[in-house]
């Protein structure tokens, strides 16, 4: 179908999905590299995290550039939160809808840390089947297609990735953002399994995800997260052949999922998955 005449994201091709995700950081860098580094003025929001200019500026922007090749979908944003599209009292329902975090990692964002990325995520029926990592000081643009158009591939800039194919939790490499992310019982889950991978690493937010999808990392957990936070993220992951679920072991799903356990392999998820169960069977 002609790219002009796309009204839904379910009328692409998985060649134009890539296309279009691959031309989404033409709208969000430029507005990042004006305000990175520059100390813009930080508010915070009533759940007590920041945002700037800049996440407000890249959200609006992002949602204008999906919203003309894509008039039907809905569109959520960490921001903005969903458009009155997505309301069913408004007589339109679509089963496609965009998750858009403008800047995922917005404490490094305004600490000049380079470690914070743009995601934009797809989901069809709630599941996420395509994603797009962004990293924009690192120059990385991360995409995958977990089932899009029956597709299911992972890139950087262009290379198809996979995971590393670690399966033994002693040789891991492990990385959550933070441990004051974590909620007081998950983080004594993650200092379990912390004590019993080769590294762990703190920092770095979507990073982590996207150095998984391309086998620098072995295992993600996170708690306490929001859709826009994980949406994108998953679908990568996943798209690359990682397991990914919710630490219940549950696959991940708009709405539902609010923490994830992102693995190399499937062998090696489970093992870590054993390990956070252990105190709540």
């Amino acid at each position: 179908m002609t790219p002009g005449l796309t009204v839904s994201a379910g009328q692409c091709t998985p060649t134009d999905m890539i296309a279009f995700l691959a031309g989404l950081p033409l709208v969000s860098r430029p507005i990042i590299t004006k305000w990175f580094r520059q100390n813009p003025k930080t508010e915070t929001k009533s759940d007590s995290s920041p945002v700037t200019i800049a996440d407000r500026t890249v959200e609006t922007a992002l949602r204008v550039a999906i919203t003309e090749r894509f008039p039907a979908d809905t569109i959520s944003g960490e921001e903005f939160g969903p458009d009155d599209r997505s309301d069913p009292s408004k007589g339109v329902r679509s089963s496609y809808r965009w998750v858009i975090d403008p800047i995922d990692g917005t404490k490094a964002f305004i600490s000049g840390k380079p470690a914070f990325g743009t995601l934009v995520g797809l989901l069809h029926n709630d599941l996420p089947v395509a994603g797009l990592v962004d990293m924009p000081v690192f120059d990385e643009c991360y995409i995958g297609l977990n089932g899009f158009g029956a597709a299911i591939t992972a890139q950087l800039n262009g290379a198809l990735i996979v995971p590393n194919g670690q399966t033994k939790l002693a040789n891991a490499r492990l990385a959550t953002t933070s441990p004051r992310a974590l909620s007081p019982s998950r983080l004594a889950d993650f200092d379990r399994l912390a004590d019993q991978v080769a590294i762990t690493n703190y920092g770095g937010d979507c990073h982590n995800y996207a150095l998984l999808a391309a086998g620098h990392i072995d295992l993600v957990m996170e708690d306490s997260l929001a859709g826009h936070d994980i949406m994108a993220v998953a679908a990568l992951t996943e798209a690359a052949g990682a397991t990914v679920t919710d630490l219940a072991g549950q696959p991940i799903r708009d709405g539902q999922s609010t923490d994830i356990l992102a693995a190399a392999t499937s062998q090696l998820h489970q093992a870590a998955l054993s390990v956070i169960s252990q105190t709540r069977r």
